[in-house]
């Protein structure tokens, strides 16, 4: 948001109306024209600094004026950039792919980050100011086509623990060329819903492998969960009469329970109380 400065530099500029943006492209602007500038951009106190540079260089301030005309878009055609770190890292890697490297600032931009190196990033590309407008057009354009890519990851939003067991599985599970696509730079480990968004913003895989390791990850946590709905449980194989299952299969039915829940409740019934099957024993031994 602009706010009304009236300091020395805003005269200078003939510029009364500045924001952190400006300050920003003026520090770099200054910087590539080869003016010797102390600390970094973003740095507490630049307009002081800058103040001083161009108050001493004659001619300077009318060069700046210039340049913003020719490279300054105005703050609605940047208004739609308001999505947080994942939107400006997917931004800045679609802005890489169509700046020519001799355009790139990054050597300049120590002390900037997600957002504010984007921005500055497209303020001092040297393009046509049109050309510039219509690319931004573009890529607004295909970022929200990209974002319609992100229901596919629904199943991951009600959980940052299926997002852990992804973040797990990521090696194990996706080709090396699919993670050599990763920068380090916007690698970070998978702890929520954004972080594994960012990571398949980036990663070198179409719609299908994704979605295999979307299910990969999925048969994981089914299984996960039926391991620990065992807990505390262990399978036996035994051998029953005809007659014993269907005496089983009968009370299954009665009482619509499973096999399984039908002998858990015999047997508890059975030690809680003790009674049939001390009765059972005095029969075969009357009868022996």
């Amino acid at each position: 948001m602009a706010i009304h400065f009236n300091d020395r530099l805003a005269r200078i500029l003939d510029d009364t109306s500045h924001n952190r943006r400006h300050d920003i492209w003026l520090w770099l602007q200054l910087t590539t024209n080869n003016v010797q500038l102390s600390g970094d951009v973003n740095q507490p106190g630049m307009r002081s600094t800058m103040t001083h540079v161009i108050s001493s260089t004659p001619g300077l301030s009318e060069i700046i004026k210039n340049k913003e005309t020719e490279q300054l878009l105005p703050e609605k055609c940047l208004e739609w950039m308001n999505e947080g770190k994942r939107q400006a890292e997917w931004l800045s890697s679609k802005l890489r792919e169509r700046m020519p490297f001799s355009d790139s600032i990054a050597p300049l931009t120590s002390g900037l980050t997600g957002k504010d190196l984007l921005i500055a990033s497209i303020d001092s590309w040297t393009i046509n100011i049109k050309q510039k407008g219509s690319f931004l057009n573009e890529l607004e354009t295909s970022w929200n086509e990209h974002k319609k890519g992100d229901k596919q990851f629904k199943w991951f939003e009600d959980d940052e623990q299926k997002c852990l067991l992804a973040g797990k599985l990521i090696n194990k599970h996706i080709p090396l060329d699919g993670l050599i696509s990763i920068k380090l730079s916007v690698y970070q480990p998978i702890e929520n819903h954004e972080n594994l968004l960012t990571f398949f913003d980036h990663a070198n895989l179409d719609h299908n492998q994704k979605s295999l390791f979307i299910e990969r990850v999925k048969i994981s946590w089914r299984q996960q969960k039926y391991r620990k709905k065992l807990t505390g449980k262990g399978q036996y194989n035994f051998i029953l009469s005809d007659k014993a299952i269907a005496r089983l299969d009968k009370l299954s039915d009665t009482y619509e329970l499973s096999r399984a829940k039908i002998l858990d409740i015999l047997l508890k019934m059975e030690a809680e109380q003790n009674r049939y099957i001390p009765e059972r024993m005095k029969l075969l031994k009357d009868e022996s």
